[in-house]
């Protein structure tokens, strides 16, 4: 058994939703979801057809708030305007797997990203959806992740529909154009999987140590439970080789999992890290 934390085995479980089919498109930068990107990309995805910022066909590259968008440019393909993204994959069913999270998501894939409480007068007003909308009901799977699985993100409803798978199950998808695909839930806790437009979310998968109850305990929408529930598998080795040393050498993705207030200071020490390296190279 290897020693790792919960955002390592979240990384490498998000990792293993991406595949040599469609294309992978990183939109807004969600440290997380660049790493599962990278770390596939260098084991079982080869061949993955990354676009990152506009670069197209982009090769793996390290994690890093004031490199990564210079990084993702050297090495790619070639560099697109965002219409022509939009046209090319998003709109054109190209789009593969693309990750997010939210604020909100319910028993249904919908996500809130836009406002708790009443939209004109909101308790919190969120950051909005950019193309997120398009994203969950377009590609071929729909990848969520939270790194706090609790009953005020997980809802029975969300209070602002930013977006929504629309059609869930293979059959309907097709006959409404789109490509078939599931929706897969990465949490802290375990793994929520829905295909069925007439069923709830099933438990796929506990992480380790966590049980069955506490999961149905802090989920606010119905699950179903298979009567076997699997273990997620734990990273390996080398998937922890490559993040720490390769991938995101300074931490990057633990800042999806620290509070509003700790973020200005682990952003601080990230950016004083980075800036040592580069000073260090120079010297």
């Amino acid at each position: 058994m290897t020693d790792y934390e919960i955002h390592e085995l979240m990384t490498c479980r998000v990792a293993a939703e991406v595949d040599n089919d469609g294309v992978t498109v990183m939109g807004s930068f969600t440290p997380l979801a660049y790493a599962s990107y990278m770390l596939a990309k260098l084991t079982h995805a080869q061949d993955a057809y990354l676009v990152g910022f506009d670069a197209v066909g982009m090769a793996p590259v390290q994690l890093s708030f004031t490199g990564a968008e210079a990084s993702a440019y050297k090495g790619a393909a070639c560099r697109w305007g965002m219409l022509t993204e939009i046209n090319s994959i998003h709109l054109a069913n190209h789009g593969g797997v693309e990750a997010v999270s939210s604020a909100q998501f319910d028993g249904s894939g919908a996500i809130n990203l836009s406002a708790i409480g009443p939209f004109d007068a909101p308790k919190v007003r969120l950051p909005g959806g950019a193309g997120a909308a398009e994203v969950i009901k377009m590609y071929r799977k729909m990848i969520a992740y939270f790194g706090n699985h609790n009953p005020r993100t997980l809802v029975d409803k969300v209070q602002f529909v930013t977006g929504t798978r629309w059609k869930v199950g293979d059959r309907a998808r097709e006959e409404a154009g789109l490509q078939p695909g599931p929706i897969v839930v990465v949490t802290n806790l375990a793994v929520l999987v829905k295909d069925d437009d007439d069923r709830p979310f099933r438990i796929e998968s506990v992480h380790p140590g966590v049980d069955v109850r506490t999961v149905v305990d802090n989920t606010g929408f119905e699950l179903q439970v298979p009567a076997d529930v699997p273990v997620t598998a734990e990273p390996t080795q080398e998937q922890l080789d490559l993040l720490r040393n390769r991938i995101d050498p300074f931490g990057t993705v633990k800042f999806d999992f620290v509070s509003g207030r700790e973020r200005l200071s682990y952003l601080k020490e990230i950016l004083d890290a980075e800036w040592d390296r580069a000073a260090a190279r120079l010297a």
